[in-house]
């Protein structure tokens, strides 16, 4: 199942879904971040990772 634009991750967990992120509050600081890899953290202290465009991965 994909996950939809708008879904979140929290900092230190497996990637949900394969697409380009963005830390909460920053949606213009996207990162691609593949299934499975741990989500990294914030660039600035942001509390978890949002879901822009998801590629398909799931």
């Amino acid at each position: 199942m994909t996950l939809e634009a708008g879904a979140t991750a929290e900092i230190g967990e497996n990637c949900p879904q394969g697409g380009t992120w963005y830390p909460a509050g920053s949606p213009s600081q996207t990162r691609s971040i593949g299934i499975g890899n741990t989500m990294p953290p914030t660039p600035n202290g942001e509390p978890h990772w949002v879901l822009k465009t998801p590629t398909g991965d799931n």
